[in-house]
């Protein structure tokens, strides 16, 4: 009976869905959905125009037509650096996913809303249990349209007595960088975007300097947390932190007519012309 029910799922039907990687590591495939899934010890990875070998090697921004077994596991990976036609839906293969994208609102606008995130100034729940695991967490942060297209973005964390280069982060594209490190499960840290510098950090949609993210690893094998940076500190307007412009006092001058004939006397501040007082 067993042995039945095994070659029925695996006799099941293949799903295939497209999408822009976003990372590929230990096993794991991200996608810029923010859903997450195995992969095969096996899989095959082929050129998605020609169906044959590729040197593409999964990466952020490729695209990819991703094949599913019926266990959820990604058996193929059809590489490509143009984006590919749309196929199948993301919907289809959620619960495959071990890191899924969130239905919640902005964790910004619902401050710790989930379990697993501390109150300010608290410890890890204590109805939660860790196991002290390795734990891959993904970081994508949003930045406002302002940022240059020259700078580079950082975590800095109170793990790193907020060191502003503590964590440089991956460009994704104009608008989003990523990073993906490993933590134990348990480990509780206070972290801040900026642009690798103090008058740099990140401030809150009001303008004004927000308090720390704090964030919980969880006991899991992967987790994604979105994050978005509405405005840096040295861009407001007034800042003192913002740029000026470089000004050069004038120097004084002592002779700022020098082709006057000699002999002249200095100019006198002009004279008012009162009338003469009443007798």
């Amino acid at each position: 009976m067993v042995m039945a029910l095994a070659a029925l799922i695996a006799a099941g039907p293949s799903i295939v869905v497209t999408g822009q990687l976003l990372d590929y590591q230990d096993g794991f495939v991200f996608f810029t959905t923010g859903d997450g899934f195995r992969v095969a010890p096996a899989i095959v990875i082929h050129d998605a125009k020609t169906g044959g070998p590729t040197k593409l090697v999964p990466a952020a921004r490729i695209w990819a037509r991703a094949t599913f077994d019926a266990t959820g596991t990604v058996t193929e990976l059809d590489l490509s650096r143009a984006p590919l036609p749309p196929e199948g839906n993301f919907a289809d293969v959620t619960r495959f996913a071990v890191a899924a994208s969130s239905p919640a609102p902005n964790p910004d606008l619902l401050a710790y809303a989930n379990l697993a995130t501390p109150a300010p100034g608290g410890g890890a729940p204590t109805n939660v249990s860790y196991s002290g695991k390795p734990v891959l967490v993904t970081f994508i942060v949003q930045v406002p349209p302002t940022t240059p297209l020259t700078s580079s973005v950082y975590i800095s964390t109170d793990q790193s007595a907020w060191n502003a280069q503590a964590i440089p982060m991956d460009r994704i594209d104009a608008l989003h960088y990523e990073i993906t490190r490993r933590y134990p499960s348990g480990t509780i840290f206070n972290y801040l975007y900026d642009r690798g510098s103090l008058q740099s950090e990140e401030i809150a949609q009001n303008g004004l300097s927000r308090p720390p993210r704090k964030f919980v690893v969880p006991d899991a094998d992967v987790r994604t947390v979105s994050d978005t940076v509405y405005a840096w500190q040295d861009q407001v307007p007034g800042s003192i932190n913002q740029q000026q412009p470089q000004i050069m006092p004038t120097p004084y001058n002592p002779a700022p007519f020098p082709n006057l004939p000699p002999g002249l006397p200095p100019p006198q501040p002009p004279q008012s012309h009162k009338p003469p007082p009443a007798r």
